[in-house]
């Protein structure tokens, strides 16, 4: 039987709210929210996913208390070889968010689809993209069934390298993006390699070519900025290259939230963390900390930050006055009760305004 594990579940998830814009769940056959845009629920029972399992029929839940641990929302039996391999969700108003119902499913046979190939065929390509997505999401069981290719792995250490393509919805660029980098991926004898739908290419690379893969991002963003950000995960043993791929995509995230073109998760020290906490937690510890700030403070914080908490720093770059700057700085104390020029408030009002961005 076709057995899903978190991870691969929480990227269907992740993809399918990014088009979709509702909160999605993916629901084992026993009924286990495997994996959810809202953390909260995973782990825990939900009826109505459960019972769309046994049934192999679409279940409907139009109030909260209707089924134990369901939402109201819709709920889409996924079968692959005949087998019901879990149960995707979508969480709303039926009548509203039930014209999703076909786009989820989708999704959901596109990723089964790319993940799940016969393990039986003999085209290098598709061995080495199945090998891939198992490394990627550490399905052991796939991993030792592929192992027959073990030749094309080396004995060292591999990074993860994840590549977002933010095209605006524009196919075609999208398209040739994908191609361009798949071509250089070939040229740099770099077969580890795999597209994850909708926008994503994942890359593994060994030590030893790690320098000629580094020699090429310059003339990517040359060419691709601000279409194309890159996050570099850490050095792990092959096995363990779903932990650098983990890190790879906070890298990548932290990347095109900030704007910059490729981030190296080792030069992340607070930001990896920051990237790491709870999206609800971040949520309330910046409205906590950052809500009385308009944003012509928030922006005055960002640039005494940079300065490394310099007050003359900050006023020649912001160009006034160094008592105007001391002025503007209390202001900021008295609606937050926080003193920028403390450094443990500073700490804080900093960790606030890192989330905020």
């Amino acid at each position: 039987m076709v057995r899903i594990n978190m991870d691969f579940a929480q990227q269907i998830v992740d993809s399918a709210k990014t088009i979709v814009g509702w909160n999605v769940n993916f629901i084992d056959p026993q009924g286990i929210i495997l994996a959810s845009t809202d953390s909260k629920r995973i782990g825990t029972y939900h009826e109505a996913g459960h019972l769309a399992a046994r049934t192999r029929q679409t279940r409907t839940v139009y109030h909260k208390d209707e089924y134990k641990g369901s939402n109201s929302g819709i709920n889409y039996p996924i079968t692959m070889n005949d087998q019901v391999v879990g149960v995707i969700g979508i969480t709303g108003e039926p009548n509203v968010v039930g014209q999703y119902g076909f786009l989820l499913t989708k999704i959901c046979e596109v990723f089964m689809k790319e993940y799940l190939l016969e393990i039986q065929s003999y085209d290098d390509q598709q061995r080495i993209g199945k090998l891939v997505m198992a490394l990627l999401y550490h399905d052991l069981e796939g991993i030792q069934q592929i192992m027959g290719d073990a030749d094309i792995l080396a004995d060292e250490k591999y990074v993860a390298i994840s590549y977002m393509l933010d095209c605006l919805g524009d196919g075609q660029i999208q398209r040739q993006i994908e191609r361009n980098i798949t071509e250089n991926l070939q040229e740099l004898e770099l077969p580890l390699h795999v597209h994850i739908y909708p926008n994503m290419v994942v890359c593994l690379v060994p030590e030893s070519k790690y320098k000629k893969w580094k020699q090429r991002v310059a003339a990517w963003e040359t060419a691709f900025s601000p279409k194309l950000y890159i996050g570099v995960g850490t050095w792990e043993a092959v096995r363990h290259i779903y932990l650098s791929y983990r890190f790879s995509r906070m890298a990548m995230k932290y990347a095109k939230d900030h704007q910059f073109f490729c981030m190296f998760a080792e030069n992340m020290n607070l930001e990896l963390l920051l990237q790491s906490i709870d999206e609800q937690v971040q949520r309330q510890y910046v409205e906590k900390v950052c809500t009385a700030l308009n944003e012509e403070e928030f922006q005055l914080l960002q640039t005494y930050f940079k300065n490394e908490l310099s007050l003359q720093s900050t006023a020649n770059e912001m160009m006034i006055h160094k008592n105007t700057l001391q002025y503007r700085l209390k202001q900021i104390y008295v609606k937050t009760g926080l003193d920028p020029r403390k450094f443990t408030n500073a700490v804080v009002l900093y960790i606030g305004v890192n989330l905020k961005k």
